[in-house]
């Protein structure tokens, strides 16, 4: 795509998503999309965003950290998306009717950042980041299907918009996490007291700083960085799970805590 057609889709995106409206457009927008265009897509539809005064970034989310995810939507790898101030929303929210569109959860760990990290002499790894890790906490991520069909969606075409992302919850602080062995954690997600999906800790590229180090060097790759206050979602230890209705869903870590939401 040249720079007026990311700009123009871009803007398509922008516009449902101020409007709080589905976009069963993007599928066959996106089709023939590469993973080089859709981030430049994704970084238009944050910089507009923003410009508009709709939301700042608040951080990123890593997604699709196992192949068996990233693969059968022919990408290269784990991709990464925006968080939103807006969507950083503490354990307990309660959305009302209309938004997120149709929500689905998935249990992460959420991390904020300590102090910027730019550019090193090497690659950052799960040992180098952790200086820069300032909390760590139980979270969930709510997503939403903003495309109708969303199995018709590519990779290409999640990454151009923000893969899913509709908010990020903010649970329980986990004490002494420098002390965790992140890939035998065990987590899970219910609503209504049913189990939704569950998984280890390992499901995270391995872990959690493994999954956040992955970041940092993509980010940078692509002439970002992670900055001091960011919110960052580490990876979903299951699929999302999109729930049937309104009602409770929550995600834990076993031993650790979580976070819950309240659907209308």
């Amino acid at each position: 795509m040249n720079t007026k057609e990311i700009d123009a889709l871009a803007d398509r995106i922008v516009e449902a998503r101020r409007a709080r409206v589905a976009m069963p457009f993007l599928a066959e927008a996106t089709a023939g999309l590469s993973e080089d265009d859709a981030y430049k897509v994704q970084f238009a539809v944050h910089d507009k965003l923003a410009g508009k005064g709709q939301s700042q970034l608040a951080g990123w989310k890593v997604a699709f950290a196992v192949p068996a995810q990233y693969e059968p939507l022919k990408l290269s790898g784990p991709a990464f998306a925006g968080i939103y101030q807006d969507g950083v929303r503490q354990s307990g929210e309660v959305f009302q009717p209309g938004w997120p569109i149709k929500a689905g959860v998935e249990c992460e760990m959420v991390a904020r950042i300590a102090h910027d990290v730019t550019a090193g002499s090497a690659a950052y790894t799960a040992d180098s980041i952790r200086p820069y890790v300032a909390n760590l906490y139980c979270g969930m991520e709510v997503v939403e299907n903003r495309y109708g069909d969303v199995s018709k969606l590519g990779g290409p075409g999640r990454i151009a918009d923000d893969v899913l992302q509709a908010a990020c919850i903010v649970g329980t602080e986990i004490k002494d996490w420098q002390k965790l062995d992140f890939a035998k954690v065990q987590g899970r997600s219910e609503f209504e007291g049913k189990e939704l999906g569950a998984g280890p800790g390992a499901n995270v590229m391995g872990g959690a700083l493994i999954s956040l180090a992955w970041l940092a060097n993509k980010l940078i790759s692509h002439g970002k960085h992670l900055k001091a206050g960011d919110v960052v979602l580490t990876g979903s230890v299951h699929p999302p799970q999109f729930l049937p209705g309104p009602g409770k869903a929550k995600s834990e870590f076993a031993g650790l805590g979580g976070a819950e939401i309240t659907v209308k």
